[in-house]
């Protein structure tokens, strides 16, 4: 028979830093794609970083034995974020540890548990706020739906037994459902059913989030990569602590291609205007882009088309014989934790998170745009932070409680190294 110290250290193990960077690597299709930025932690652990917003120097053709142009001076502005603390917890039992001292089968099943747990939750959530626009939404109701089962416009990034609030989009504060607990999710038809009565005064663009933690002036989220490549602030301040809305603030706005809320189709052009986009305003090339699994399947149609023009013989895209796509088209895990596909646009790889926003696309150069984090680069339990903190910590009931910390947030030097589609038609 192990120990209990064995099964405390097998976990360990088990959620050691190398695996719960695979973990990440597997459900946080944004990961990869940002740098990482490790900040000491003195004072509050805020990152300050100096923007150019003019450049020095002048240059002039002048007459012989002619006067020297005035040199003009740089201008700079300072951007700063602080960290975003996150805490989650999860329960063992006490019945839960004794078995899997005595059965090896019992140990592996509850390590199954835990790792399904901590991707559908833990690594869920930390993608959701990555992949939204500040305010941490994880489904957006394209209509009002005044009812406990609701329709949302995109994948549903809530998990059953979730707690979470149901935000009016007009304030991004009032609760038009508060603290209901997620009972049933429809992936494919886009539901989310609550408990309690139903929600009334419901609109379009109303969101799900975690319970209690978008408040205005209480947001406890990252920034997004939505709200940073955008033309306006995002819901949760200014990006940086600079307003985009001043009067020569414009070098911090991104180029978003919109079409008043009205779907059209993807079409080459304004892929291209996207590439353009970026070069024009951010003096950058873009090298990847992100979108959804239905306008992967868009794009999919465009080339289809072209397969049929140019090759005069339709094939799988990735080399095999048939119509539809081989066996890599998607890539997840290790090898190709950042979505991954097989798709590309002007040579450049597009990835795929199946959770992002509907009916749009963002285009970025990668180098412009960086995972801030505190002391641990990934969530880890407190026992491995605080010294003398137990792994398991006792609670009133007949069960251990394991704590995890993790300290981040997402920055950008030049958000207009990215560019975003809107309203493009899905179907």
């Amino acid at each position: 028979m192990a120990s209990t110290t064995d099964v405390i250290e097998a976990l360990k193990y088990t959620y050691g830093s190398d695996q719960v960077l695979y973990l990440l690597n597997q459900e946080v299709v944004t990961w990869n794609l940002f740098q990482k930025i490790k900040k000491p932690m003195a004072g509050r652990g805020q990152f300050i970083m100096p923007i150019m917003t003019k450049n020095p120097g002048s240059w002039t053709g002048l007459a012989e034995g002619g006067t020297l142009p005035s040199n003009l001076n740089p201008d700079t502005a300072e951007a700063t974020w602080a960290l975003q603390e996150f805490a989650g917890l999860y329960n063992m039992s006490w019945k839960l540890l004794q078995d899997a001292r005595n059965s090896k089968f019992a140990f592996q099943t509850a390590l199954k548990m835990l790792e399904q747990g901590f991707r559908r939750r833990v690594l869920r959530l930390i993608n959701g706020d990555l992949i939204s626009d500040g305010l941490g939404k994880l489904g957006i109701m394209p209509a009002a739906d005044n009812q406990t089962t609701i329709t949302v416009n995109a994948l549903p990034g809530v998990d059953i037994g979730m707690v979470v609030d149901l935000i009016d989009a007009s304030d991004n504060d009032a609760d038009l459902a508060a603290s209901r607990t997620v009972s049933a999710v429809d992936p494919i038809n886009r539901t989310v059913t609550i408990s309690g009565s139903a929600p009334s005064g419901t609109a379009a663009g109303d969101f799900f989030c975690v319970e209690n933690s978008t408040k205005s002036g209480a947001i406890y989220h990252t920034n997004g990569i939505l709200g940073v490549i955008d033309d306006g602030n995002p819901g949760n301040g200014n990006f940086g602590n600079i307003n985009r809305s001043t009067s020569g603030n414009e070098y911090w706005q991104s180029v978003v291609l919109s079409n008043s809320g009205t779907n059209r189709a993807l079409t080459e052009d304004l892929m291209m205007q996207l590439e353009d986009a970026v070069r024009e305003k951010g003096g950058a090339k873009l090298n990847a882009y992100v979108s959804n699994l239905a306008i992967v399947r868009r794009y999919h149609e465009l080339l289809r088309e072209d397969t049929y023009f140019a090759m005069s013989s339709p094939k799988a895209f990735g080399g095999q014989v048939g119509v539809g796509r081989d066996g890599g088209a998607q890539q997840k895990g290790k090898d190709g934790g950042d979505g991954g596909t097989i798709y590309r646009f002007s040579g450049q790889p597009w990835h795929v998170d199946p959770y992002f926003a509907a009916n749009t696309i963002i285009g970025l150069d990668k180098s412009h745009f960086f995972l801030g984090h505190g002391e641990n680069e990934t969530p880890r339990p407190v026992s491995e932070i605080f010294d003398g903190t137990p792994f398991f910590r006792q609670t009133t009931a007949t069960t251990f409680e394991v704590a995890w910390y993790w300290q981040g947030q997402l920055l950008s030097d030049n958000p207009a190294a990215g560019a975003k589609i809107e309203d493009i038609a899905e179907s």
